[in-house]
């Protein structure tokens, strides 16, 4: 039977993502909850781990207007479909493999969350758990993770289709091109990975494919590796043995913890996970994606506690990983210019022999039976059409590919994109706005990143000052973009968030002030007030919050903002003030919650926060490694332990 690759949904009890915050991100990007010492590691890890740190999600918006309710929602997904296997992708949500359904045995091969629920582990908040992610430019889960790819259907020369996947990464600057079929032979899925650095310039590069597997108590992972670089929750990472004491069974993890293999001279990348009885995934790449790793979330509470909260009563899951470089702290050097390709091979296993022995005889069976099993495959269907552009079109992504190589474009820069991908400059109005400065018609912004630019008229005096911006850009040909345009409040102000998220809080302030002078608008004082606090002018921030809020009294997270820096400036009495001035839907809110128990106890009414906390509420967005409820209960109950509800300890 030749494959099929069709576009349908499925539904399941989903928590929308929701808008986007409209308040730039310019504060320092939140970071996993544990970082990397380089003491006693190798010198070209360490020196992977000092470069091309990343300290902020800006251009992007944070996504962080989720909530945990949740109805039926039918979620797009592209299906490839053979006899042999089913393969599902939500292309709309970073393209993210959601199933693989092994037809002979009736098993799904990753996890299949049952729902859909956002919780704050990505670099710009929503994160979901389950299938196959593919994370790329900066240690995290990507900023894509949640929102549309660009997908199409292609017919390979055999006949058998091709589903293509690509988009445009904007801090790092990189397109992504993935490539997926099924293979005709055997029960496997190919993918095909191309990262393309369009830009002169070098930029730091990182990828990891992070696959999750359903976890059972006889589940076990291996990999052809004697050692491993173990990360904790506690800022360790040491290079450890892996059979002794053995790590390779999920559910005997007391705490949630990464085990990055060290597969030196592997010749064929490759990591399993099976069942007591041989049965399981097997994956195995080219020497490109030489980094293998398994993450546990652990057995305490706190660990139970993040897979319920991310899948409900779908189960427990661990995730074994691929990558570009041996751990997830590092970042690899991409030259302009480069292009860098690899693939990946997803089969099931049915493995003969004593998978429940000894690491080393164990690793042995299991590898041998893995690569032969990969030798049946045959990939090569990818490589005849990894230069064929797109043909039908299943999902549009962001404009952002194309406006960026216009902008090359107009200043003579180098953008050298694909020959596989095609971005439209006219998708989603949120970029229209620099569409219009850019000096893009409507016939040249369709006519892609071919387009040429004309003189635009800059003028933006019609633009709701009311309404917060729809989006941002990053880099110095925008800022120079910005100049070049007639000043406005809106130039003024694009080119401070600019500053602000760089670090350049002097630069930042006087763009914000420029921009007031022109025109008073809630975004430009929020700016001002977030620089003046950073910059140790602590009332004259508050008050620009304060006046900011007064422009735009419904905007909850300006209002959130602003009671954070009340308690920090030691003002509880005033934050309380705002609490009880908001509209109890917002007051209901997890995080203002927080924020009234945190006043409360700074107020010294300890009995008042201590009853807001036994009313039991949800936090949405709580941050991986946030301990925040656990220690407000602490204070409020220093003598009672903390309930589960609130225990997230991952220690």
């Amino acid at each position: 039977m030749t494959a099929t690759l069709a576009l349908t949904s499925v539904t399941l009890p989903s928590a929308p993502v929701g808008a986007p915050n409209p308040l730039p991100a310019v504060a320092a990007m939140p970071q996993a909850p544990y970082e990397a010492s380089v003491d006693g590691l190798p010198d070209d890890i360490a020196e992977n781990i000092r470069y091309g740190q990343v300290t902020s999600i800006h251009p992007y918006l944070l996504q962080d207007e989720y909530t945990r309710e949740r109805t039926p929602t039918p979620m797009r997904v592209a299906v490839l479909e053979n006899d042999l296997m089913r393969a599902e992708f939500a292309v709309e949500l970073g393209g993210r493999l959601v199933r693989l359904l092994d037809k002979a045995t009736g098993r799904d091969l990753v996890y299949r969350n049952a729902m859909f629920q956002p919780a704050n582990l990505a670099l710009r908040g929503a994160w979901f758990s389950g299938g196959v992610e593919w994370n790329i430019g900066m240690r995290g889960h990507w900023p894509l993770t949640c929102d549309p790819m660009y997908a199409a259907s292609l017919i390979a020369p055999d006949g058998e289709p091709v589903l293509r996947m690509w988009e445009y990464e904007r801090v790092r600057g990189l397109i992504v091109q993935i490539d997926a079929t099924l293979d005709s032979a055997v029960a496997a899925l190919h993918v095909r990975v191309r990262v393309r650095n369009p830009h002169a310039d070098e930029t730091g590069m990182y990828w990891w494919t992070n696959i999750a597997v359903a976890q059972t108590a006889g589940s076990r992972v291996f990999a052809p590796a004697t050692h491993a670089y173990q990360t904790q929750y506690d800022g360790t990472l040491g290079r450890v043995d892996v059979a002794s004491p053995d790590v390779s069974r999920p559910a005997e993890a007391r705490a949630a913890a990464d085990w990055f293999y060290s597969l030196e001279g592997s010749v064929v990348p490759w990591i399993a996970a099976l069942e007591p009885d041989g049965s399981g995934l097997g994956h195995v790449s080219s020497p490109r994606l030489s980094g293998r790793k398994l993450f546990v979330w652990g057995e305490t509470t706190g660990g139970r506690h993040w897979q319920e909260w991310l899948g409900g009563r779908t189960g427990a899951y661990f995730e074994i990983q691929g990558g570009l470089a041996t751990t997830q702290y590092e970042h690899l050097r991409m030259p302009g210019g480069a292009t860098w390709e690899w693939s990946e091979t997803f089969l099931p296993l049915q493995v003969d022999g004593d998978v429940d022995g000894a690491w080393a005889s164990a690793v042995e069976v299991v590898g041998a039976q893995l690569r032969t099993a990969a030798g049946a495959t045959d990939a090569s269907r990818l490589d005849a059409v990894a230069d064929v552009a797109p043909e039908r079109l299943l999902n549009v992504g962001s404009p952002w590919g194309a406006l960026e190589a216009v902008l090359a474009e107009r200043y003579g820069e180098a953008f050298e994109s694909l020959p596989g991908v095609r971005f439209d400059a006219t998708a989603g109005e949120d970029a229209a706005y620099w569409r219009r400065l850019l000096g893009l018609s409507e016939a040249d912004a369709r006519a892609g990143s071919d387009a040429g630019a004309i003189d635009a008229d800059g003028d933006d005096s019609d633009l709701d000052a009311g309404a917060p911006p729809a989006s941002y850009v990053a880099g110095p040909l925008w800022d120079r973009l910005l100049a070049e345009a007639p000043a406005s409040w809106l130039t003024h102000h694009h080119r401070g968030v600019m500053a602000h998220a760089r670090g350049d809080l002097a630069g930042a302030k006087a763009a914000y002030e420029a921009s007031l002078r022109l025109r008073r608008t809630a975004w430009a004082l929020r700016g001002l007030g977030l620089v003046d606090i950073a910059g140790g002018e602590t009332d004259a921030g508050i008050a620009a919050l304060a006046d900011a809020l007064s422009l735009a009294p419904d905007l909850a997270p300006l209002a959130l903002e602003l009671g954070e820096a009340l308690l920090t400036a030691e003002r509880a009495e005033e934050a309380s003030g705002l609490i009880a001035s908001l509209p109890a839907e917002v007051r209901e809110r997890g995080r203002f919650r927080v924020l009234a128990v945190r006043a409360a106890l700074a107020s010294g009414a300890r009995d008042d926060a201590g009853r807001m906390l036994e009313a039991e509420f949800d936090v949405p967005d709580i941050r991986e490694g946030e301990l925040s409820m656990s220690a407000l209960w602490q204070q409020a109950f220093p003598d009672r332990p903390v309930p589960a509800r609130y225990d997230f300890s991952m220690t």
